[in-house]
């Protein structure tokens, strides 16, 4: 299932770090939890994909300043996940309590939409709404570190397409019959997000993938790459 959620300021003019993927994050973590603890406690186990994913936050009316942007009107973001209960919970907790908080910024959830999703084929074009986070782990001296690649690095296409499989077996409990898939870049448009203290590199892509059905509806639906559940990897057909 594919949301829409359209925000308006409490105030008239909200005031948003620009590295709000976090605080976004949170503000679905919360209301999870106020519609379900249970499942709110699943989600924070340490292991195992999230199975969700949600968008950059989107504004017709804004500037920026410094290492914030003045929202003026109404702004939205994109959220998505297979599993339509956990999409279900997130609509109750945002209307059982339409203040929401994203870091020191208020807004009032002014409206829920439910998309209409795409029927996936063997092969499709993608853009991203959120950035697409890939990283490998290099031995360095003694010690192995977490390093961020780039679709420059050949070996970003293959940890995506093994990723998207450890989501299809988590979302079915078994793998797909098809695991190959080819993934093109069209365009890439680097970028570094922080998330917390940490800087993560990404990219915004568009993107052609084909091959297996059963990885791309997964990728389509719980994002594509690593960190969905902190705003990274949603895509949209086009």
């Amino acid at each position: 299932m594919r949301l829409k959620v359209e925000l308006t300021p409490s105030e008239g003019v909200a005031k948003v770090d620009l590295n709000y993927s976090y605080y976004l994050s949170s503000l679905i973590y919360r209301a999870i939890r106020s519609a379900d603890k249970t499942l709110s406690l699943e989600l924070h186990r340490p292991y195992g994909p999230k199975l969700f994913t949600f968008s950059k936050l989107f504004a017709e009316n804004f500037k920026i300043d410094g290492e914030r942007m003045w929202i003026e009107g109404s702004a939205h973001f994109f959220f998505s996940s297979p599993k339509n209960e956990m999409c279900g919970k997130f609509v109750e907790g945002l209307l059982t309590n339409p203040e929401v908080n994203i870091g020191e910024a208020r807004f009032y959830v002014s409206g829920i939409e439910v998309l209409r999703e795409k029927k996936i084929s063997g092969r499709e074009k993608f853009v991203t709404l959120s950035p697409i986070a890939v990283s490998t782990v290099e031995r360095q001296g003694y010690s192995r570190k977490s390093v961020d690649l780039y679709p420059s690095d050949a070996r970003f296409y293959e940890i995506i397409r093994r990723n998207l499989v450890k989501k299809y077996v988590a979302l079915h409990g078994i793998e797909p019959e098809d695991v190959e898939l080819s993934i093109k870049p069209i365009a890439v448009k680097p970028k570094r997000l922080r998330i917390k203290n940490t800087f993560h590199r990404c990219s915004e892509m568009v993107f052609v993938a084909e091959g297996s059905k059963e990885l791309m509806e997964v990728g389509y639906k719980a994002g594509f790459g690593a960190k969905n559940s902190m705003g990274f990897g949603m895509v949209k057909v086009v």
